[in-house]
């Protein structure tokens, strides 16, 4: 059921890779931590821009191993304009089918590679790894089926078990994919067998994780450039701030609504199918932008007096971007918020996502004063420099 002749899933080289050049002694990274003196490998299920399971791949790339040491990046598509031109040079293979005319995502148009979901499985299984010493999976679907040599160190830093599996009926996608899960879970709990070590990035990941691989796992929490952020702009008195996709799951909708009638501000900033129907029901003190220039963003950040995520995320970036600016955060009490937000200290945790519960979590947020050093030292919890630490004395010791 999975598998397509081989020649009509090769993969596309895209640059050469030089063993002579990957032997140089190894540097130290900007962290600190002594870089990974092996070559190796990072594979990721597929680059749709530069978002959090992206930063984790870069963060990886440039922040274990040396410049003369850098890892070759696999996947299985890549919209290469959307991310920082070296991290898109440093991917060496991805499927020469999800590339072909029509298939391929330009730029923010989606395309059609997603329907090759049945192959990819057997495109990750049957890339060639064995010249790698050290393999790290970034994982949230196939990228875990890839089969390192015997002798190399494979990691999975694991975003979630595979959904359409693990989760069907949290997914969308599970009903159109309900005559392959029994085959996909089979082959999802065969592949998650072959790694030394699995990384969650929360601890709801990794009780998703022990549930459907009967694994356990380290917690290593996503990297997040607090750098970026302004901890002591001036703050916008009664001025919210909800930065997502326009995704059901979101909640924008219910977000939006919660304002309606309240003496406060809230701009939106996102993309996504829900667009044009929230645009239909704002209310007058809620504005929505479709895009924003990274600058721009962190400005709003910065301005915030506070800030709304109330969909369930595995982790939840953005909660620690708005910490990192000082701004307390109205979060749903589920998923990775309960590693980041801390009711009452960091911001206001909710048990539901409902109107009455929002404008309450609203209220005391715009009422009540906020430690800024504070809120920006438990941002500084989850930073890049943390997670290269973490994560690259991990993989050191499973060397030794």
């Amino acid at each position: 059921m999975f598998r397509l002749p081989l020649r009509q899933y090769a993969h596309v080289p895209r640059a050469e890779v030089h063993q002579q050049d990957r032997a140089k002694p190894s540097e130290h990274p900007a962290s600190g931590v002594p870089a990974i003196g092996a070559r190796a490998a990072i594979v990721h299920d597929w680059f749709q821009g530069f978002h959090g399971s992206e930063r984790v791949v870069d963060a990886i790339r440039t922040g274990l191993f040396s410049p003369a040491n850098a890892p070759d990046v696999f996947t299985f598509h890549a919209a290469r304009e959307l991310l920082p031109p070296e991290l898109a040079d440093s991917i060496v293979q991805e499927s020469r089918l999800a590339g072909l005319p029509g298939m391929r995502q330009r730029g923010h148009d989606p395309g059609r590679w997603r329907l090759l979901f049945p192959i990819m499985p057997s495109y990750f299984r049957r890339l060639d790894l064995h010249s790698y010493e050290v393999v790290i999976a970034s994982s949230h679907a196939f990228a875990v089926q890839v089969r390192p040599r015997d002798d190399a160190i494979f990691v999975c830093y694991c975003h979630t078990p595979i959904r359409w599996a693990w989760r069907a009926g949290e997914d969308h996608r599970s009903a159109a994919l309900r005559p392959l899960l029994g085959r996909l879970r089979k082959l999802d709990l065969e592949a998650s067998r072959r790694p030394d070590c699995y990384v969650a990035n929360s601890q709801a990941v990794r009780a998703r994780i022990q549930r459907s691989y009967r694994r356990d796992a380290v917690v290593i929490h996503p990297p997040v450039d607090v750098d970026e952020f302004d901890p002591a702009a001036e703050k916008e008195p009664g001025h919210f701030l909800w930065v997502n996709r326009l995704v059901g799951y979101k909640r924008p909708a219910a977000v939006a609504e919660a304002f309606r009638d309240l003496p406060y501000r809230l701009t939106m900033v996102g993309i996504g199918p829900l667009e044009d129907s929230l645009r239909a029901s704002l209310p007058p003190n809620v504005s929505l932008h479709s895009w924003l220039p990274r600058d721009q963003l962190t400005a709003l950040y910065a301005r915030a007096s506070g800030y709304l995520h109330v969909g369930e995320e595995d982790f939840g970036i953005s909660m620690v971007e708005a910490l990192a600016a000082a701004t307390p955060v109205i979060g749903l009490a589920r998923g990775g918020a309960l590693d980041i937000v801390r009711d009452g200290v960091d911001g206001i945790l909710v048990t539901d996502a409902g109107t009455t519960a929002l404008r309450g979590a609203i209220e005391r947020v715009a009422s009540e004063g906020w430690d800024r050093a504070a809120l920006r030292a438990r941002a500084e919890e989850f930073s890049r420099e943390r997670f290269i630490e973490r994560l690259g004395s991990l993989v050191q010791s499973l060397r030794r």
